[in-house]
């Protein structure tokens, strides 16, 4: 059970290099932000469903809650570089 939870945090691991690259890309060119964004959440968005999909876990559950805590913890990263 722990070993899904686990496996939905590995997430993470691809996630964050690419996000560090697409927010140093916003903050060179800040007037295509807006499309910056679109594609930050569409590319994150296929990272996370073909890992899931690819993964299909004896417990789902568990990992989407994985999934969900990994999201975040991306998100709370993106948030406090944004802040800075």
């Amino acid at each position: 059970m722990l070993i899904e939870f686990f496996l939905g945090l590995l997430i993470c691991i691809p996630l964050i290099p690419f996000n560090d690259l697409i927010l140093r890309w916003a903050e060179k060119d800040p007037l295509k932000s807006v499309g910056i964004v679109s594609i930050m959440m569409a590319v994150n968005a296929i990272i996370i469903l073909s890992y899931g999909y690819l993964m299909k876990p004896e417990e789902p559950k568990v990992f989407i809650i994985g999934l969900l805590a990994a999201i975040l913890i991306v998100m709370f990263r993106k948030i406090k570089k944004l802040i800075k």
